[in-house]
């Protein structure tokens, strides 16, 4: 079965034109349609926006099961990453990734059901801004308590904004048994910034269970204005049984 992902940093909901809008960036999720979304910046625990139910909110409008990791907590303002997916949620876990005097960071890591018994985890991630930083969190994830504690026979996607400024492979994930879906494609998949994309900021790996079809940036009229990012689409092919994808209640699980 043919499932997609999106992968995509919301910027807390704020615009390139500076206006907080939740609905806009569902809007904008509703044009593509995945059936797994990855966000980054969910949240905002400065203070600069009107919700503290972000994750909550977006899984409602959409009508989608969610599962929440925040990274930052301050005076019950919460700030991190979100999987919101129409597969039913077996289990969700968050693993920090942060780098002492540095923003903190984190790995939102969501066991999602494909039905008939297989299961697929989805990373959702966002890195540092410095090498040094990107280079300790790299070596974090690909540690035996992250990735390695969930590579069984399942297949794998890590897909987030990793903050690697070359379009070139990210030199720490080289190798490894999960590789950059854009350039297994040889599609430049850049999403960063959203009105003159230059950077692939956004990345989406996969492993071996996972076949990638099509990976590409979302772009539209709502999702140039939407977030400082675009949205990285990716159709593929993963071993799913047909039940998964039932409809049942939305759940929330935070991790």
């Amino acid at each position: 079965m043919e499932l997609t992902l999106v992968s995509y940093n919301i910027h807390s909901g704020i615009g390139i034109d500076g206006r907080f809008d939740l609905h806009r960036v569902g809007e904008v999720l509703r044009e593509i349609n995945a059936d797994i979304i990855a966000l980054q910046e969910v949240g905002d625990f400065r203070g600069k926006t009107s919700r503290e139910d972000q994750p909550e909110h977006l899984a409602d409008l959409l009508g989608l099961h969610m599962a929440f990791g925040p990274n930052v907590v301050r005076q019950g303002r919460r700030y991190g990453n979100a999987v919101l997916t129409r597969l039913p949620i077996l289990k969700s876990k968050n693993y920090d990734l942060s780098v002492e005097n540095r923003e903190p960071r984190g790995a939102l890591r969501c066991d999602l059901d494909l039905g008939g018994g297989r299961q697929m985890h989805v990373f959702c991630l966002h890195l540092g801004l410095s090498l040094g930083e990107r280079r300790r969190q790299e070596g974090l994830l690909l540690s035996s308590d992250i990735l390695r504690d969930a590579v069984r026979k399942d297949p794998v996607v890590v897909c987030g904004d990793f903050n690697y400024w070359w379009n070139r492979p990210v030199p720490a994930l080289v190798r490894r048994a999960i590789h950059d879906a854009a350039l297994e494609l040889q599609s430049p998949a850049r999403t960063y910034p959203t009105r003159l994309p230059l950077l692939r900021l956004d990345r989406i790996f996969v492993d071996a269970g996972v076949r990638p079809l099509a990976i590409r940036p979302h772009r539209s009229l709502l999702s140039t204005v939407a977030s400082d990012h675009l949205p990285l689409v990716m159709r593929f092919e993963a071993p799913v049984g047909s039940e998964a994808l039932v409809a049942s209640a939305p759940v929330q699980l935070i991790g």
